[in-house]
């Protein structure tokens, strides 16, 4: 696992993003993901997977509003 933070990923997302977001924080690919999620639904659990998604729709940050990490400076004297 890395150690970068999770963010929602808004460029490849097909509802909120969480998906493509936690595939890209556990680098795997986003289909495992979404086939996990879309299993989960039909698993009789006590924590309901559609509840689980929309809180971490809203919790987790988009990733496109992330800071950008400065860079080096080029030009040095």
């Amino acid at each position: 696992m890395n150690n970068n933070r999770l963010f929602r990923n808004t460029n490849s997302k097909v509802l909120g993003g969480v998906a493509s977001g936690i595939a890209d924080y556990l680098d795997i690919d986003v289909t495992i993901v979404r086939v996990l999620f879309v299993l989960g639904v039909f698993i009789p659990v006590t924590f309901p997977i559609i509840l689980f998604y929309i809180v971490l729709w809203i919790v987790m940050p988009d990733g496109s509003k992330r800071p950008k990490p400065l860079e080096e400076n080029r030009y040095s004297a």
